[in-house]
């Protein structure tokens, strides 16, 4: 991707000063505002429900997807998430006269805070597919020369340990599968058969049969996927804002309905018709059947003109 500014690599490549620090402040934000415009919208919440509320919002993940791999969580090991998350409720919740709540809902805020919570989102999966490769690249399967199901589905449960926290198992996948999961699975897919997968024929079908290496230009492997996976979390996840597409859309899903809809249109079928048998009409008793009363009438007449 040559043709993109650098300054544009370097954001979704997330190597640019304070880049952890503005990450950890803006999901916090994220999280807390999500909270004051939901659960706790008229302010009854006690502070330290929504507190705790604000804080799962914006770091499920973080506080329980590294059990998966047996290591602790960075709510323990990184100050800088839980400095985040006090500074952003209060700034939600407790600024004079709610300006910190009103400027977050201002159109501004609103997009920078997007763009920051899907860099840290983005960030994320790379490193929870990375961090798993590593951990499983000495013990593949049999069947597949590097390990495949650890990386993405490791990634992919980062992004939904919150909704399985809130709703529960049931109510969280029965309407179908979530977008966190939707979007985990493609991007850590992507960015692990592409970066990761150098000896299977997936990664090499990626590299060498498909357009991606005429976008990768002079680009090493590891930034192209990088920054493909931040071009598209950041693009859906400014669709999904209320005032564009709404926190509903999901490109596969309509994708699935294109298809689905294209193959259950209705073709004109070739077979002979069916023939539908006639009922006979019944007359009613002394009345007219084919005109046989009529033709007896006239021999009758026939009859008396000869005679007379």
């Amino acid at each position: 991707m040559d043709f993109l500014p650098p300054v544009i690599v370097s954001f979704l490549t997330a190597n640019f000063d304070l880049a952890p620090e503005m990450q950890s402040f803006w999901m916090a934000f994220q999280g807390a505002m999500a909270v004051r415009n939901g659960p706790n919208k008229k302010n009854e919440l006690g502070w330290f429900h929504a507190f705790l509320l604000s804080a799962l919002s914006s770091y499920g993940g973080a506080m329980f997807a590294f059990l998966w791999m047996g290591k602790p969580t960075s709510m323990l090991t990184n100050d800088l998430n839980a400095a985040a998350c006090i500074i952003a409720f209060v700034l939600a919740n407790y600024t004079p006269f709610d300006i910190g709540y009103k400027l977050g809902n201002s159109l501004p805020i609103v997009l920078v805070t997007t763009c920051f919570a899907q860099l840290f989102r983005s960030q994320g999966v790379i490193k929870f597919s990375s961090g798993a490769f590593e951990a499983l690249k000495d013990s593949p399967s049999a069947y597949y020369p590097i390990p495949v199901v650890g990386p993405i589905l490791n990634a992919t449960l980062l992004g939904n340990m919150t909704g399985f926290f809130f709703k529960g198992f049931n109510d969280y996948v029965k309407n179908g599968m979530p977008w966190p999961f939707q979007n985990g699975l493609f991007c850590a897919s992507f960015y692990h058969f592409y970066v990761h997968d150098d000896k299977g024929f997936i990664g090499k079908f990626l590299r060498e049969k498909t357009l991606l290496p005429m976008l990768q230009g002079e680009m090493d492997t590891t930034t192209f996927g990088v920054v493909v996976v931040g071009i598209f979390m950041q693009i859906v996840g400014l669709l999904q804002l209320p005032l564009l597409l709404g926190p509903t859309f999901s490109p596969f899903t309509k994708a699935y309905s294109l298809v689905a809809s294209t193959a259950t249109k209705k073709k004109p079928s070739s077979a002979p018709r069916k023939l539908v048998k006639e009922t006979p009409v019944e007359t009613p008793p002394g009345g007219n059947t084919n005109g046989t009363a009529t033709k007896k009438k006239r021999k009758r007449n026939k009859k008396k003109t000869k005679q007379s």
